[in-house]
């Protein structure tokens, strides 16, 4: 898919219309963009049994308890730590793309490594808490709060890989490519990058040296944390900007106007859109902890430690990955040796695999991706009879599917009750409580009042229509499973579905809208602001909303939460829309999808974090003698 919206989508680029990631087979993950307001409180420094939790078989679920949005931030420090020499990892993808923040390269799998290269003034801990980065700034303020205005202050020795400040026209160029008005041949955004958050800005002030960045809010934003931020995963990660400058000619990106379409800003955006794409070692420049080496697209990425960083040096000296796509094969390499880390699918017979072979670990815990199944309400057969849909919301045994395809993984695993807000966040309220139970008799029971008949061939009908529909999804072993834990369940209840499993289901037929139900996950963060459009409707910017759903109420509550600085007042907004939704039945949580990852004992922390997967935490990673 191609997109800028919030919602992320792991495995597959994502288009303009989501801009969000994928897991390998967890369609677009909800690239949730700003954190929901102050995270929990943790250790002011991560060091080798803090950056990343992973000690243990199943870590510990955590809880997510942002503080008061303009509070004091806790600080992040990478560790110093032994030098543990070359390390391989195993992933469903691998690099594909430098600049992460078009639509149309916009993956999880750039987000792997963007978070290795990428400044960021907020790092996203083990327990999904935004802390300022301390490597980066000096400091983030909130110097008033009406209007909203906050401070951006980078350390002096933050540079690019080639000694270029990271600063002012790095954070610039990100704000111009959001709200630029400039449109290329067909149409579209000339720089194809969401404006969700950027566009509430209201004043850009730097200071003569770029290294302190002042901004006004038109109107409040909660999620301020996650601008120019790695955890905002769509529209968050800065870029050299000095070198769009040399390869262009502009002689300041700052002079560029935000409200004109301009020769510059085109060949701005023309490289932006285009010169940033595959590994070009000239332009994909570093100013974190690694520098990419070497990429061939998709397959193989080499990442050596950052000559010019200044901060701690990273544990190991030479990160090589590979993309593999059959879990088996990778637990095959995890066993034989051949790398040290696996991060598969969250998957039952691997986890039981590796707790087979002995001298490995298992990391596995609720994390902020979920699973569900979207009806899609620009069909009529769904559009027009609610009873269908919540017919299939009883049918449906959420919790067997649950027990069979997750539990073995994660045995905290449960059904899930909302969309904006995971069980292990504060203010999770479960809003589907004896919904997908499997009850049959209360499925026909729906039909039946709202007319329908049962046909010759067990299947319910009504003028002309079968209760029959296709389940679109990504080529998963987990989603084929589920589709026909449904089938079975659903089908006593006169309900077909039918298995439309595609390999480019994500990529092709999910952003289209080209389903009648697709099973899928969103990839999802403490930034908030970036659900929103997976759900507010299409004419109010639900760019990520596929299956067409439409409330006037749910646009207003999610526009409304976007603006709260009060966290309590936010998450009763949050909870009142999903109570909506949960009544309307557009859509049916399945389950928070496991965060997945196995390694070799001697190597630790590991752990995974959808903002970086596995290697979220590479440079804190120890080895045992």
């Amino acid at each position: 898919m191609r997109g800028t919206s919030t919602g992320v989508l792991r495995g597959a680029a994502l288009s303009r219309s989501a801009l969000s990631r994928s897991r390998a087979g967890t369609a677009l993950r909800g690239l949730a963009l700003a954190a929901v307001a102050a995270l929990s409180l943790a250790a002011c420094s991560a060091g080798p049994g803090s950056a990343g939790g992973g000690g243990g078989d199943v870590d510990q679920q955590q809880t997510l308890n942002p503080g008061t949005i303009g509070g004091a931030d806790q600080p992040y420090t990478r560790p110093k730590v032994p030098d543990i020499g070359e390390v391989s990892v195993s992933l469903d993808e691998s690099f594909q793309d430098y600049n992460n923040n078009t639509g149309a390269a916009n993956s999880q799998a750039n987000q792997y490594f963007s978070e290795l290269f990428s400044p960021s003034p907020y790092f996203v801990d083990s327990d999904f808490s935004l802390k300022v980065d301390k490597d980066y700034m000096e400091s983030v303020t909130v110097k008033s709060t009406s209007p909203q205005v906050v401070e951006w202050k980078w350390r002096p020795d933050a540079v690019w890989s080639d000694g270029a400040p990271v600063g002012c026209k790095d954070m610039y160029l990100l704000y111009l490519a959001a709200v630029s008005p400039a449109k290329a041949s067909g149409g579209s955004q000339a720089f194809d990058s969401s404006p969700t958050g950027y566009s509430q800005i209201s004043k850009f002030e730097c200071s003569p040296d770029g290294k302190t960045v002042t901004v006004t809010f038109g109107t409040p934003l909660a999620d301020y944390r996650g601008l120019w931020s790695q955890a905002w995963l769509s529209g968050g990660q800065l870029l050299p900007a000095h070198i769009l400058e040399q390869r262009t000619g502009i002689p300041d990106i700052t002079k560029l106007p935000l409200d004109r379409d301009t020769p510059e800003v085109q060949k701005a955006a023309q490289f932006f859109t285009k010169s940033w794409g595959d590994f070009d070692a000239t332009n994909d420049l570093s100013a974190g902890p690694y520098i990419l080496q070497s990429a061939t697209r998709n397959q193989r990425a080499v990442l050596v430690r950052n000559p010019k960083w200044w901060g701690n040096p990273g544990g190991p000296a030479k990160i090589t990955t590979t993309a593999v796509t059959d879990s088996q094969a990778m637990v095959q390499q995890l066993l034989n040796k051949e790398v040290q880390v696996i991060a598969p699918q969250a998957d039952s017979t691997v986890a039981e695999q590796v707790r087979a072979g002995g001298d490995f670990s298992v990391f596995a815990r609720g994390g902020q991706t979920y699973e569900h199944l979207d009806f899609n309400m620009g069909r009529p057969l769904f559009r027009d009879h609610p009873e269908l849909r919540h017919a299939v919301a009883d049918c449906v045994n959420r919790q067997d599917i649950v027990d069979k395809l997750v539990k073995s993984v994660d045995p905290n695993a449960k059904p899930l009750g909302a969309f904006l807000i995971n069980p292990n966040e504060a203010g999770y309220q479960d809003h589907y409580p004896g919904v997908g139970t499997g009850d049959v008799a209360g499925a026909k029971k729906l039909m039946e009042d709202a007319g329908w008949a049962l046909g010759p061939d067990g299947i319910y009908a009504k003028g002309g229509q079968r209760a029959s529909f296709r389940v679109g999804h990504k080529l998963v072993d987990r989603r084929g499973q589920t589709v026909q834990l449904m089938q079975a369940s659903c089908k006593p209840a006169g309900i077909e579905m039918i298995d439309a499993g595609n390999e480019a289901f994500n990529d092709q037929q999910l952003p289209a809208g080209d389903f009648d139900a697709a099973l899928f996950a969103w990839v999802g963060s403490s930034i908030k602001s970036t659900l929103t459009p997976n759900y507010t409707s299409k004419a109010k910017g639900g760019v990520a909303n596929y299956n067409n759903y439409s409330n006037p109420q749910v646009d207003d509550l999610l526009s409304k939460a976007n603006t709260q600085l009060d966290f309590t007042q936010r998450l009763a907004t949050f909870n009142q829309a999903d109570d909506i939704m949960a009544k309307d039945m557009h859509s049916l949580p399945l389950f928070q999808l496991p965060d997945f990852a196995c390694a070799d004992r001697s190597y630790s922390p590991i752990s995974y974090l959808s903002t970086g997967g596995a290697l979220w935490n590479v440079f804190a990673w120890t080895k045992s003698l």
